[in-house]
């Protein structure tokens, strides 16, 4: 486990310095992360709605949606004057179906004409797609001054991505209130797909812990890339930020010795027991 992280500088022109307060948001939104695998019918979720998440109002539950069993929450944090969608990752046989699902399919919003995504990941997002979609944008009217906080891990990361690109033309949504955190994202789309990601502007912060293997998934011989930049954890703790997508002194580095022990854990954080944990 992740517990402890600080900043540094490598001899490396691909990697910077991550700063004190983007880790206290990544150490932040990866708790609101891990809440989406819990039954949230309130604010009531184990240790992730203790502590700096306490106070939280929810807004909308939702869960084994039809098809393909999407799971997730809308809440709003007045303290930290944000509107947070949270999504679940993989933790079903439906959403492992959906992982398994590599053939691609367009993403029809991009200006790149020959975008495609995961198809199981878009259709999972899809369910939900419109009506939470138009309940963010609802509350965004109300909270014109709110942050919006897409977060998720694992799958849930490639839904939070979707969910971002929906929001972009927003009219009442500052664009600087809009922000990604990631943990453990799989490669979610072609690299027309990721360029498109990265050409948007917005915040995406993609964090990698360690050797955690879902992010080297699907294979890029699959013609999947991931997107820059990459906030990796790297193997003694400390955390830096990889410009460039695929950077193979970052979490490629770790290839082939690659572990889901790492992509269960994030900072202090336990994927799937957080719900349990009081």
């Amino acid at each position: 486990m992740v517990s402890e992280a600080s900043p540094i500088r490598r001899n490396n022109n691909t990697q910077t310095p991550v700063t004190d307060d983007d880790i206290r948001e990544f150490k932040l939104w990866v708790k609101f992360a891990s809440a989406a695998y819990c039954n949230v019918t309130d604010w009531n979720c184990g240790k992730a709605c203790l502590g700096e998440t306490a106070g939280t109002r929810l807004i909308k539950f939702f869960s084994n949606t039809v098809p393909r069993d999407n799971n997730g929450y809308v809440a709003i944090n007045d303290k930290e004057k944000s509107i947070i969608v949270g999504y679940r990752g993989t933790a079903d046989v439906k959403s492992f179906v959906s992982d398994t699902e590599f053939f691609q399919t367009p993403f029809v919003n991009s200006k790149f004409k020959d975008a495609k995504v995961h198809s199981g990941f878009f259709a999972t997002y899809n369910d939900t797609r419109e009506e939470i979609t138009k309940l963010l944008k609802d509350l965004i009217k109300k909270n014109p001054d709110y942050k919006v906080i897409s977060t998720g891990h694992s799958l849930g990361g490639s839904l939070a991505v979707f969910q971002t690109l929906d929001l972009i033309d927003t009219p009442e949504l500052n664009p600087s209130n809009l922000i990604t955190y990631t943990y453990g994202e799989p490669r979610t789309g072609n690299q027309d797909f990721a360029k498109f990601v990265q050409s948007t502007g917005f915040k995406f912060f993609r964090i990698v812990n360690r050797n955690d293997i879902i992010p080297h998934l699907p294979p890029q011989s699959f013609k999947y890339n991931q997107y820059g930049p990459e906030f990796w954890v790297d193997p003694e703790k400390n955390i830096v930020e990889c410009s460039t997508a695929e950077d193979e002194t970052c979490s490629n580095s770790q290839v082939p010795n690659l572990s889901i022990i790492s992509h269960a854990n994030y900072f202090d954080t336990a994927f799937l027991l957080t719900c349990l944990a009081k």
